[in-house]
């Protein structure tokens, strides 16, 4: 009979992976990754379907907050290897995503620091100078193939009623606080949005995602 100690380890380790499943048909190769995934102890799966990112990912990760898990989203176009969530969640750190690379020329590896343009609004600098196996602070990472832990969503979900906010349409967006969102996509807002609030994104480029698209992206590009 395991003791309360051990339970309270299972319950702080254990992960919800969020499936978000996009307008096109899973892969073969998705299918078996998902199959062959290792995963703490307790730990569940949920796919979320038919949504806009941003709903899908608030989605998901309300509904880890309200059930005690730490999130893994794994967008359906990616390819992990099976111990892809472990990497992430040995690291200890709040949000950290593994490294994979746009899906459209100049297929730049998704991690990004904060700067500036001529108007002064806030836009995503690529982040140069790392080694592969490095963990690298950024502001903004994406969500494909990333971990969020508990206290972070908490945090979040305290401060934000959605913390993911697509930002990028042609009209501006509003916030559902009022406020105008960030021209960004909704998983690097996120991101942004939990360094405002003490967390550092980090990117661990020894975890690497193929990005499925009409062909592969990986570190050799196509």
């Amino acid at each position: 009979m395991p003791g309360s100690w051990e339970i309270q380890k299972v319950r702080k380790s254990r992960v919800l992976v969020v499936v978000i499943m996009l307008p096109d048909l899973v892969s073969m190769d998705f299918a078996q990754n998902l199959r062959s995934l290792q995963l703490p102890p307790g730990s569940d799966f949920m796919r979320v379907v038919g949504l806009p990112y941003g709903p899908a990912r608030n989605q998901g990760a309300k509904t880890a907050l309200d059930n005690g898990y730490n999130l893994c989203f794994i967008d359906s176009d990616m390819r992990v290897s099976p111990d892809a969530v472990m990497k992430l969640m040995e690291t200890g750190l709040p949000l950290v995503s593994g490294l994979y690379y746009q899906r459209f020329p100049d297929y730049l590896p998704c991690l990004f620091n904060e700067g500036r343009d001529a108007q002064g609004a806030p836009i995503k600098v690529p982040i140069g100078g790392w080694k592969p196996g490095d963990i690298v602070p950024a502001t903004f990472i994406p969500s494909g193939l990333t971990v969020y832990r508990h206290e972070l969503l908490v945090a979040l979900f305290a401060r934000f009623k959605s913390p993911f906010t697509w930002g990028m349409d042609v009209a501006p967006v509003l916030e559902p606080e009022g406020n105008q969102a960030a021209p960004f996509s909704e998983d690097f807002s996120c991101s942004w949005k939990a360094k405002q609030l003490g967390f550092q994104p980090m990117c661990h480029t020894g975890v690497v995602g193929l990005h499925e698209t009409m062909a592969v992206i990986g570190p050799k590009w196509v």
